[in-house]
């Protein structure tokens, strides 16, 4: 469910518990705090595994593109994966 916290005074309601999020203390709704892009990307991933896998006689150029997306794609989630490991060792070696 959505949580809510309401807040008497203007100060209050416009201070922010994540120090990078300097907006107003916005409503959950049970997910992290994920990026926007997260929902497009997943999408068009899911997006180009159906045109890969499906049995219709797409255009060739169709079915390229989507391999290409796919590929794209899984490029993108590793150098994101990658770039959280070295964020982790950071952290680590710092401490």
């Amino acid at each position: 469910m959505f949580s809510i916290k309401i807040m008497n005074d203007e100060k209050a309601a416009l201070r922010s518990t994540d120090e990078h999020n300097a907006g107003p203390i916005r409503a959950s709704n049970g997910q992290g705090n994920s990026p926007w892009w997260q929902p497009w990307k997943q999408g068009l991933h899911l997006a180009s595994q159906l045109v890969i896998a499906t049995p219709l006689g797409l255009p060739a150029k169709v079915v390229q593109a989507a391999k290409y997306l796919n590929l794209l794609l899984g490029v993108w989630d590793s150098l994101e994966q990658q770039q959280k490991e070295d964020a982790g060792n950071n952290q680590r070696d710092a401490s």
